[in-house]
C-alpha cells in the first residue's frame, strides 16, 4: 500500500511500536546462556525470516562466536574531541565493527543463531541511523525513508516473533542501552522524518516485515537469498 503520511503520523507509528517492544523486554526474563546450537526451528513453529545456515553464515562474515566473546570492559567517559564520541561508538575489542558490550549481549541472551545474526544485522542498521544524526552533508529522502521504514519494519517483525516465541526479547534497548544513545536514536528519527515530510516519495511500509531482515541479510552477504534456500 502506497500512502503520502504525515511527520505526525509516523512518529506515532514509531512510538507505539517501539513501545510494545518495550513492554516485552520488560516483562520476558533474559537467560545468561551462550549456547548456538538447540533444537531446530520450523516453519510449523515460527517464521523466522533466516534459516540456520544463513544464520551462521552472518555470524562467520562478522567473526561473532561464542569463543571468541570480548571480555567486559568498563565504558569509556565521552569524549569532546570529535562529533562521533568513542562514548557513542562504543569499546570494540576484536575489531568486528560490532560494540562489544551489544555483542556480549547477543551471545548471552539468544540461544538460537537465527536470533543473533537478526541482532547483527538490525545493528548494522541502527549503526546507519545513529550516524544520519551526524551527517552534515544533506541525506537523500530515499535515504531517509529506507532508514525509518527499515526502523519500523525491524520493531514490528520482533513483536510478531514475540507473540509466537514468548522467550524472545528484542535487543533495540540493548543497542540503546543508556539515555545519550537514546537520545540519539530519537534525534536522528527526528532529522529523517523532517527530511521525509518534505519529500514527495511515498512511504511503502512493508506488508511482512520480516521479510526487511532479509533484505538486510542479502546486502550484508552481498548475495540474493531464494525461496528455497531460506526454506533449508
Amino acid at each position: 500500500m502506497y500512502l503520502l503520511f504525515s511527520h505526525h503520523f509516523l512518529v506515532c507509528l514509531a512510538i507505539i511500536t517501539t513501545s510494545l517492544i518495550m513492554a516485552q523486554a520488560v516483562a520476558a526474563p533474559i537467560k545468561a546462556v551462550i549456547k548456538l546450537s538447540p533444537e531446530p526451528i520450523t516453519q510449523q513453529t515460527i517464521d523466522l525470516p533466516l534459516n540456520e545456515y544463513h544464520a551462521l553464515k552472518i555470524l562467520a562474515l562478522a567473526n561473532v562466536s561464542s569463543s571468541q566473546v570480548p571480555r567486559p570492559f568498563d565504558t569509556p567517559s565521552p569524549s569532546i574531541a570529535s562529533p562521533i564520541s568513542d562514548y557513542d561508538i562504543g569499546i570494540d575489542v576484536n575489531n568486528n565493527n560490532i560494540r562489544d558490550d551489544y555483542e556480549r549481549r547477543l551471545l548471552f541472551q539468544y540461544q538460537r543463531p537465527e536470533y543473533v545474526a537478526m541482532g547483527i544485522l538490525a545493528a548494522a542498521h541502527w549503526d546507519r541511523l545513529a550516524a544520519s544524526y551526524y551527517q552534515q552533508d544533506r541525506i537523500p529522502s530515499i535515504t531517509a525513508i529506507t532508514l525509518i521504514t527499515n526502523n519500523i519494519a525491524i520493531n514490528q517483525c520482533y513483536y510478531a516473533l514475540q507473540q509466537i516465541d514468548n522467550a524472545l526479547v528484542s535487543p533495540i534497548f540493548h543497542y540503546f542501552n543508556t539515555e545519550h544513545r537514546l537520545l540519539i536514536k530519537q534525534q536522528a528519527e527526528d532529522k529523517l522524518l523532517d527530511i521525509i515530510a518534505t519529500s514527495a516519495f511515498t512511504v511503502d511500509f512493508e506488508p511482512q516485515p520480516c521479510q526487511r531482515f532479509i533484505l538486510l541479510a542479502e546486502s550484508m552477504l552481498q548475495t540474493t537469498l531464494t525461496e528455497d534456500e531460506l526454506a533449508h
